[in-house]
């Protein structure tokens, strides 16, 4: 059976979290940090100081405000929709700027459009294949980390 394809406008589906918050939202936000590499300190829905720390580095080296606030634009980058062929939108837009930000012609999707059609698919799958990845065409959790989105 054939997989709908994937709104990517979340809209309102995180929301805004930062120091002193916790919750659901505050552990998400630490699994996603902890996929990249960022330290978060205890995976524990409290959003302490070294969340808050973790956070800012990760705005930073993506050019984001480092103000330790997960807001809309830090949520679209730390925990993007999955998608897959026939995704359009926002996230399918970061996952063709990222394959085309490795400079690797194998990971070219061509043109950045928001629209995940045959080139995506076949830049994705390679990615997935050489980085020891489910070669599955679809950029979920794991593989958006391992893209550093």
């Amino acid at each position: 059976m054939a997989q709908a394809p994937v709104d990517t406008d979340r809209g309102t589906a995180h929301p805004t979290i930062k120091k002193g918050s916790r919750g659901d939202a505050v552990e998400l936000a630490q699994q996603r940090l902890n996929m990249r590499f960022y330290d978060p300190g205890p995976i524990d829905g409290r959003f302490g100081p070294k969340t808050a720390k973790a956070v800012r580095w990760y705005q930073r080296d993506r050019d984001l405000d480092d103000d330790g606030i997960v807001g809309p634009r830090t949520w679209a980058r730390l925990d993007p929709a999955t998608v897959r062929r026939g995704s359009s939108g926002d996230a399918v837009k970061l996952l063709q700027r990222l394959l085309k930000d490795f400079d690797y012609d194998p990971y070219d999707p061509g043109k950045v459009d928001g629209d995940f059609g045959a080139d995506t698919e076949k830049a994705l799958r390679r990615f997935q294949d050489d980085f020891g990845l489910e070669v599955d065409g679809v950029a979920g959790p794991v593989t958006w980390a391992m893209m550093g989105s």
